[in-house]
């Protein structure tokens, strides 16, 4: 057997080991390291956080409001363009009623609003209108008299600007269908009675006296 054969069974014999040992010193793993940054102590000569409340059990530092779920807040652009863009998506799906522009008093910004006239709701037979999402409001909307109002405010936050959008879904309640015949000869019962004739005499007015 000549050098070179002796070599490569050799090799063929302990590469298989080497994988093993290998794989196995892999599987072992040191623990890791927890690292616990260095406690700061609490200086009681410096000032508190801002919203804090003193009470009578000391200082309370209350959390912030939560923002409700349909608002954004957008970075601090141009109120011009910021206004301008909201109005173009709003015209998108609603006529506008009325706008209250943000107006600067002294460097401070007020809040700007847009409302828009009501809207009825999108039938089966109209899916060019987005407003009724879904199949759902779709068959409800063409069997029922739905209406919808949109309300955008822009109301100035710390970060920027914060966009609230509110859409209140209305539906009508009438005491009986529009234009029924049915029902029409029989006694109404929903409003006050009303008696024809010579009406009864008040104090100070005489028999037969018109009022």
């Amino acid at each position: 057997m000549s050098a070179q054969l002796r070599f490569a069974i050799t090799f063929i014999v302990a590469l298989p080991c080497g994988w093993i040992s290998t794989a196995s010193a892999q599987q072992v793993l040191p623990p890791p390291v927890q690292f616990n940054p260095p406690q700061v102590p609490y200086d009681p000569a410096s000032p508190l956080p801002p919203g804090t409340v003193i009470e009578s059990s000391g200082p309370v530092y209350r959390n912030p409001i939560a923002m409700p779920g349909n608002s954004v807040v957008i970075p601090p652009l141009d109120a011009e363009v910021v206004w301008c863009q909201l109005v173009n998506v709003t015209d998108d799906f609603f006529k506008i009623q009325s706008e209250q522009r943000v107006v600067f008093a002294q460097g401070i910004p007020t809040e700007g609003r847009i409302t828009t006239f009501p809207q009825t709701g999108a039938t089966l037979l109209e899916p060019w209108r987005g407003d009724s999402v879904g199949f759902h409001e779709r068959l409800e909307s063409t069997f029922q008299s739905i209406r919808r109002m949109a309300s955008i405010r822009l109301i100035p936050d710390p970060g920027g600007w914060r966009v609230e959008v509110s859409v209140q879904k209305e539906l009508e309640n009438l005491l009986r269908p529009m234009h029924a015949t049915a029902g029409g000869a029989t006694f109404r019962n929903d409003d006050s009675l009303y008696r024809y004739g010579t009406p009864l005499p008040v104090l100070g007015q005489r028999v037969g006296d018109q009022p």
